[in-house]
């Protein structure tokens, strides 16, 4: 048997308490069924704090890309694992009190603004793994197939529980409203043969259920510190299938329902592609550039299913698949959306939204000039942005955008009190400040302990900064001896096939680049004079400028 070893955890589930972990396994049983492999520790912020430190602060380090916190008589669980990472972190209230988890449930929800923790319901181990996978889905696509094929598997479920109510209240569901009809007797069931049948047929048996199964690590196989956690990893199985344990009543079809006639079924949506440019490259109105939405859809018994049975031997194997439009640079659409500058269509935003999420590239307008973007919180994503441009990804620093002020809590250390009068008035706006970043936050958009930051002011980017919730990479589009570019079609001619879209908001106004000013240390010193003017930025700091 392969080593586990080989499998890096994505879901981290902390316990406060042994008695926690009755509620969390099925929570645990979830994430196995869906293929996602976790850690669990057991460790109380009264106890031993210093095992809470340690896992919290180690989870980037194992892979860990969410952490899942059980928070009974520890309510206050989660956001002590926040203090020592910048993962999400979703918490599960646990019935182990009097209040029977309401004391709980209100410690996670009524966290500080900006605290990166999540909470679900009472109990609700289950709908945290399901949120920890939409998070993973993210950044790993075989994660949204297995969320779609379970919303394929909800769907049925509803249908066949549509039908066999339909059958037993006939007039309750009679879209006519009509008047209440009688049962028909075995006298009125009858055809040309005869009377028909009506004994129910018996289920036929159902096919066991394989469901994987978790291993614990010997101490030999992982890091000092880390012996005796339980890895899951999913066991092989049949193609086509997706395992489930019997203990999970809300997913574990009856035998009832394993016989039942076969029922419309919903096929996942494939991923969406952007929308192919006319023959001038343009996508000019709302109907053209939504053309490429694909919505899921509804395969009737006899008919050619669209998604191959097959889906899910990817679906649950270990292996990313390979997506041409996300991993390579050459060969994209580069569609070219036109925007209202003044009113941009929202559907095309969340089109471009997606595209970053999912790692793509995008042309964006700033105040000032056309840039290129990516999400900041995406390294491989990054990566090929400053590959775009020809750039050594270790060397080279990125500007960041951000939606508003607030956002800078969790990016930087510090905001200066002299500057947040220039802040006031300079963002949104053409000035990027230099503070001193976070050691723990994007260490893959720069590598000196300096990041910059800036609030735009044109709408496209700020409606899609604000969508968005996160910050995002930009470099300029200047290439060769060009300077920046201030037009799409300047952005279309430099990069097409290079990017996935561009967002074309007309001409930017100013063609002027920003102002740079560090703030690291007083007085402050202004690195580059671009739209916003050194007499400006001195009225405001006097003698806190140098």
């Amino acid at each position: 048997m392969a080593k586990i070893t080989q499998f890096k955890p994505l879901v981290g589930v902390v316990l406060g308490s042994r008695s926690d972990f009755n509620v969390m396994r099925r929570g645990l049983e979830t994430l196995r069924v869906m293929g996602v492999p976790y850690i669990f520790e057991i460790a109380s912020p009264h106890r031993t704090p210093e095992r809470v430190a340690k896992f919290a602060s180690t989870a980037g380090e194992m892979g860990i890309e969410v952490l899942i916190a059980a928070a009974g008589g520890n309510g206050q669980l989660p956001g002590i694992l926040a203090c020592y990472t910048t993962l999400p972190v979703i918490g599960v209230p646990i019935d182990a009190t009097p209040m029977r988890g309401e004391d709980a449930l209100l410690g996670i929800s009524q966290m500080p603004p900006g605290t990166p923790v999540a909470t679900v319901g009472i109990n609700s181990a289950e709908n945290a793994a399901i949120l920890a996978a939409q998070i993973l889905a993210i950044k790993h696509p075989r994660f949204r197939e297995v969320l779609a094929h379970r919303r394929m598997t909800a769907g049925q479920k509803l249908e066949r529980f549509l039908v066999e109510l339909a059958n037993e209240y006939p007039d309750l569901c009679d879209t006519q409203f009509t008047a209440p009809r009688p049962r028909p007797s075995v006298s009125d069931v009858e055809t040309e043969g005869g009377t028909e049948d009506s004994t129910p047929v018996p289920p036929e048996e159902t096919t066991e259920r394989i469901r994987p199964g978790a291993v614990l690590i010997e101490r030999s196989s992982v890091k000092a510190g880390q012996a005796g956690h339980l890895v899951s990893t999913p066991l092989p199985q049949e193609p086509g299938t997706v395992t489930e344990d019997s203990s999970l009543a809300d997913d574990t079809p009856s035998p009832t329902e394993s016989a039942t006639a076969e029922t419309p079924r919903m096929s996942p949506a494939p991923p969406s592609a952007p929308a192919r440019p006319a023959s001038n490259g343009v996508v000019s109105n709302r109907e053209d550039a939504l053309s490429s939405d694909v919505t899921p859809t509804i395969e009737r018994p006899g008919e050619k299913p669209s998604v191959p049975v097959t889906v899910m031997e990817r679906v649950l194997s270990r292996e990313e698949p390979h997506d041409t439009d996300q991993n390579t640079q050459e060969d994209l659409d580069s569609t070219v959306f036109t925007l209202d500058s003044t009113d941009p269509d929202v559907n095309v935003l969340e089109h471009a939204m997606l595209v970053l999420l999912e790692g793509g590239l995008i042309a964006m307008p700033t105040d000032t000039v056309y840039g290129l973007a990516a999400d900041a919180t995406n390294p491989e994503a990054v990566r090929r942005l400053l590959e775009l441009k020809g750039h050594d990804p270790a060397k080279k620093s990125l500007a960041m955008l951000i939606g508003d002020t607030t956002a800078l809590d969790n990016l930087v250390t510090e905001v200066p009190g002299p500057l947040e009068r220039v802040l006031d008035a300079f963002w949104p706006g053409a000035l990027t400040v230099l503070f001193t970043r976070r050691p723990t936050v994007l260490p893959n958009v720069s590598e000196s302990p300096s990041i910059g930051v800036r609030v735009p002011a044109d709408p496209v980017a700020l409606q899609l900064l604000m969508m968005m919730s996160r910050p995002l990479a930009v470099i300029n589009t200047a290439k060769g001896t060009h300077p920046p570019a201030t037009t799409a079609q300047e952005v279309l001619e430099r990069f097409s096939g290079r990017v996935n879209c561009i967002l074309d908001a007309g001409p930017c106004s100013a063609g002027e680049a920003s102002t740079v000013l560090s703030a690291l240390i007083e007085p402050f010193e202004l690195l580059r004079e671009g739209a916003v003017k050194r007499d400006e930025l001195k009225r405001l700091l006097g003698d806190k400028l140098k």
